[in-house]
Order: structure tokens, then C-alpha cells, then sequence
């Protein structure tokens, strides 16, 4: 694997991380205004601060990801005056809200609101950067995606399925790396709850491994088929055993152990607030349709070498 890209690999799973902090913190601020939108001013720069930090890593995504260079320019001049306009506008309204005194210093963290002026003020000076040095970084950022012609149907659902996906695994990685600090490991349903947060895992999992298996076959040192096949296998057979297990467990012992109300309500609010396990079914799917979409898609279309696997 050539050092560029495998640094260009390492820089998007440190801003995934980062990326599902922010959006799992974001979701939140969305969450605590979503009775009617009654303080939408105020909370409104609160959220979409940490979802610019999401458009940060989708903006270097594409960029790493299309091999065509026309594309590519267009893509990264677009997102330039993106990150610019939204990091700058986001930044005037949290400085608006802190003068019309509706942000209190450290009632939210201890350095708020100044935490959310670091982070619009980054994401702006990105945008600039991006903007100013765009030959510069076309030039040195390294494309770990091969070109593939694939139908225009098979383009666009991989896409929307792509980022429903990606949007889904950040929020929970950021679940399960913030939940040592709110789990109750003493409530009688805990036990309940352990296939969840290993699903929380394993959508994250099955990114990194995509993204490296594309890094691998991009710098012409694939990973042998048969290690690639007995991957793809415990993968699938994982997601399948505990995402079953889940929706089975949730349907016939959720309502009565209710180990959502007692262990996930900070990760599942949507779910405690209407007293329905929905969350759970839809994690146990979401890893389950990712993977068996791919290992389809892999087994049918990439050998007539028209596609790409989900991206």
C-alpha cells in the first residue's frame, strides 16, 4: 500500500470518529427542541455546529473517493465555499445568541459556547484553506478508489443506501463511546442490551473494512480473495447471528424487560419517548442489509466488472 494513501485511509477514520462525537452530540441539541421548535433560534447554531463537522468528513470523502479529475475539482470547489458559508454562518449565530444572552458560559460544557466558536471557526478556516490551495491539495491528496462504469440505478441507490448507513454508524459509534459514562450496569436488563452495543461496533467495523479493502485493491495490492471471502463470511454470519437474536429478544422479551427505558434511553430517546423498541430492530437490519448488499452486488455485477461495492 502506497504511504499516501494509507495516511489519506488513517485521516478518514480519525474524522469518522471525531464525525460521530459531533453528530451523536448534535442529534441531541436536535432532540431537546424537537416539542414544536419552540427554542430553534437557540438551539438551532448548537446542532448544526457538530453536523458541519459530518459535512467535513463527507467533503474529504469525496474528495478521496472519485477518480474522475474534472469531477474531482468541481467536488472540492464546492465544498470549499460550503464549509466557508456554513462554518461563517453558523459562527454569526452563535455569537448573535451569546450577545442577545441566550447561551450561559459552562451550562452546556465547560469552555460553552466557546467550544461551539472553536469548531465554526475551524470549519470555516477549512473551507478558506480548501478554497485558496485547491490546486495544491488536488495535487497531493491521493484518489483510493478505482473508476468503475456501473449502471446510473446501481450509482444512485448505493449512494442513498451509503449515506443512510454512514449517518446510522456514526451516531451509534458515538453512542457506544460516550455510554460508559451513562450505563446502568446493575439494572436487572442490562444483559439484554449487550448484543446492541456490539452491533453499535460492528457498523463501524464494516466501514473500516470496506474503506481498507478499497485502499488495498486502489493501490494494486488487493487482499487475496480467499482472506477477502473468509471476511466477508464471520462478517455476515456475525451480523446475522446477533441482529436475529436482537429482533427476536426485542419482540418477545422488549416489552416486558423494557431495557430500553432502563439502559438506552440516552442512545434511543425517539424510542423512550414513545415506548417502542424500534431502534434496536433498525440496528440489527442496517448492518445486515449493508453487508448482504455488498456480498451480492461483489458476487454478481463486479465480476462482469460494471460495479463497485457499496461505497
Amino acid at each position: 500500500m502506497s504511504k499516501k494513501k494509507y495516511i489519506a485511509f488513517i485521516i478518514e477514520m480519525v474524522l469518522f470518529i471525531i464525525a460521530s462525537l459531533a453528530f451523536y452530540q448534535g442529534f441531541h441539541y436536535w432532540m431537546a427542541d424537537i416539542d414544536g421548535f419552540k427554542r430553534i433560534f437557540k438551539v438551532c447554531p448548537m446542532y448544526l455546529t457538530y453536523f458541519l463537522v459530518t459535512y467535513v468528513l463527507f467533503a474529504y470523502y469525496f474528495l478521496t473517493h472519485q477518480p474522475n479529475e474534472e469531477k474531482r475539482a468541481k467536488t472540492l470547489k464546492v465544498n470549499g465555499f460550503g464549509l466557508t458559508i456554513g462554518g461563517g454562518l453558523v459562527l454569526v449565530l452563535v455569537i448573535v445568541n451569546m450577545i442577545l444572552g441566550n447561551y450561559e458560559f459552562g451550562n452546556v460544557s465547560l469552555i460553552f459556547p466557546v467550544d461551539l466558536i472553536i469548531i465554526d471557526v475551524l470549519v470555516a478556516a477549512v473551507g478558506v484553506f480548501t478554497i485558496i490551495k485547491k490546486s495544491w491539495i488536488l495535487e497531493k491528496m491521493p484518489v483510493i478508489c478505482k473508476e468503475y462504469s456501473k449502471p446510473k440505478w446501481l450509482t444512485v441507490l448505493s449512494r442513498i443506501l451509503a449515506f443512510l448507513y454512514v449517518w446510522i454508524a456514526e451516531y451509534f459509534l458515538g453512542a457506544i463511546l460516550m455510554c460508559p459514562t451513562y450505563i446502568d450496569f446493575s439494572a436487572p436488563a442490562f444483559g439484554w442490551t449487550i448484543p446492541l452495543y456490539l452491533l453499535m461496533i460492528l457498523m463501524s467495523v464494516v466501514l473500516f473494512w470496506h474503506e481498507y479493502y478499497l485502499v488495498r485493491e486502489s493501490a494494486g495490492q488487493p487482499i487475496p480473495k480467499k482472506n477477502e471471502n473468509i471476511t466477508k463470511i464471520v462478517l455476515l454470519s456475525f451480523a446475522t447471528v446477533v441482529g436475529l437474536f436482537v429482533v427476536v429478544s426485542d419482540l418477545f422479551l422488549g416489552e416486558t424487560t423494557y431495557y430500553v427505558s432502563h439502559n438506552l434511553q440516552c442512545i434511543l430517546p425517539i424510542d423512550y419517548m414513545i415506548s417502542l423498541n424500534l431502534g434496536p430492530r433498525l440496528l440489527a437490519l442496517c448492518p445486515l442489509i449493508a453487508l448482504w448488499f455488498n456480498f451480492i452486488m461483489s458476487m454478481t455485477l463486479m465480476k462482469k466488472k460494471v460495479a463497485e461495492p457499496l461505497s
